[in-house]
């Protein structure tokens, strides 16, 4: 039976009375596309950054420790401002939000092309940084505020292919623009597309009405934090949501060192497989979004997603596997692993006291994942240290899964105690 003192957003009268976009019989799916969009441009701008790090240091003249903060900078911002955000959203309108990402994530990138060193393009990818976690935050609000909540599962499951078809994009993209106008060029066609992507968000959102805050609620802005800091369950969520982050990011970060140091590949080769394999999450994201919509629970996808990863990662990462089973077994890891993301993100909507702090609830699964990002390529650089080597580091990404696991135990024993 559910607490008293908690209902869930989807029971909660207020989603119609403050925030509703909808009537009763349908979805606004262009409201939901263009959030999606939205993402997609946010992940177009933490993609771009690997295939362009040599030619950037050639540029600038910077070492590689300055050029890995110069790829990280997004995840720290993230790790470190998801909640605000959330907060910010919930009391500003999440159109206002996002579209305020997207001039941030242009202005950022346009910056970032005139850069003279190290220091000016940290700026200008912090700038842009700040556009990625509102855009993240503040997306999923607007998505449930579109969706009928029988759909909830299916929105917020399509809104989870963001990251990887923006990274898998700009992974491809980016040695076209490399190789005729350089990063410079290859930033400023980016800034150019983020105004047009703003240009029509707006214009996709435009049935959108901000959000009526009264002075009373203006004053308790910064206590309505503390109904949701309160409970276990978005601390769990963005728990599970870290634990599959490191997984992911450790797998996939140095999947294309892997395959050049230990297959031999060539660096093009390397890097479009690479790419694929990120892009094979969509598979995984819109499979997920498809089940949820059959009634499959949310956390039996999780589970499978983390126990499919573990098992790929030990074929990976252990000696004695063929070569021919790498690159499949890289792939398999990314596609089921996508489960996560899409059963993950459409739980923020249930674990929500009130159906206007969405947006803080999403913004501490978001700086859960964004943890898990920004800790997973060093820890799996320091376990091949330790290993002398590729082989034997499986136990990084068996852990990780494992204890993901434990806590989607946990989460379930939460959520049937709030009647989820």
């Amino acid at each position: 039976m559910a607490s008293p003192s908690f209902t869930p957003v989807w029971h909660h009268p207020r989603l119609t009375e403050e925030k509703s976009l909808i009537s009763n019989e349908r979805t606004r799916w262009s409201i939901v596309f263009a959030a999606t969009a939205a993402g997609i441009a946010a992940g177009l701008q933490v993609g771009k950054v690997p295939p362009a790090i040599p030619a950037i240091r050639e540029s600038l003249d910077i070492g590689l420790v300055a050029a890995g903060w110069i790829a990280s900078i997004f995840n720290l911002t993230g790790a470190t401002l998801a909640i605000a955000s959330g907060l910010i959203t919930d009391h500003t309108g999440a159109r206002r939000v996002v579209s305020a990402g997207l001039l941030l994530l242009a202005l950022g990138a346009f910056a970032g092309s005139f850069a003279e060193g190290a220091i000016s393009l940290l700026l200008a990818r912090t700038l842009a940084g700040l556009g990625l976690v509102t855009i993240a935050v503040a997306s999923p609000r607007l998505i449930v505020s579109a969706a009928r909540p029988r759909d909830y599962g299916l929105a917020l499951g399509i809104w989870s292919i963001y990251m990887p078809c923006g990274m898998a994009l700009a992974m491809v993209l980016a040695p076209l623009f490399l190789d005729t106008v350089g990063w410079r060029g290859f930033w400023l066609a980016n800034a150019l597309l983020m105004v047009a992507i703003w240009a029509w968000f707006m214009w996709a959102t435009r049935s959108v009405s901000p959000p009526v805050v009264s002075d009373g609620a203006r004053q308790r802005t910064w206590r309505d934090i503390a109904p949701v800091i309160k409970l276990p369950g978005p601390w769990i969520l963005g728990a599970i949501f870290g634990c599959y982050a490191l997984q992911f990011f450790a797998m996939l970060s140095w999947l294309p060192t892997l395959l050049i140091e230990t297959q031999g590949m060539a660096v093009a080769t390397a890097s479009l497989l690479g790419a694929l394999a990120v892009a094979a999450n969509m598979i995984g994201n819109l499979g997920g979004a498809w089940l949820m919509h059959r009634h499959v629970p949310r956390w039996t996808l999780q589970l499978v997603a983390l126990v499919v990863m573990a098992l790929c990662a030990a074929v990976v990462f252990s000696a004695g596997t063929p070569p021919g089973w790498i690159v499949p077994a890289a792939f398999l890891f990314s596609a089921a692993g996508g489960l996560l993301p899409a059963a993950t993100l459409a739980s923020s909507a249930f674990h929500a006291p009130r159906a206007d702090q969405v947006g803080t609830v999403n913004g501490v699964i978001v700086q859960g994942a964004n943890l898990g990002s920004l800790s997973g390529p060093p820890l799996m650089a320091l376990a091949v240290s330790l290993a002398g080597g590729w082989t034997g580091t499986w136990w990084l990404l068996v852990i990780s899964g494992a204890l993901g696991m434990v806590l989607i135990a946990i989460l379930r024993r939460v959520e049937r105690g709030l009647g989820i």
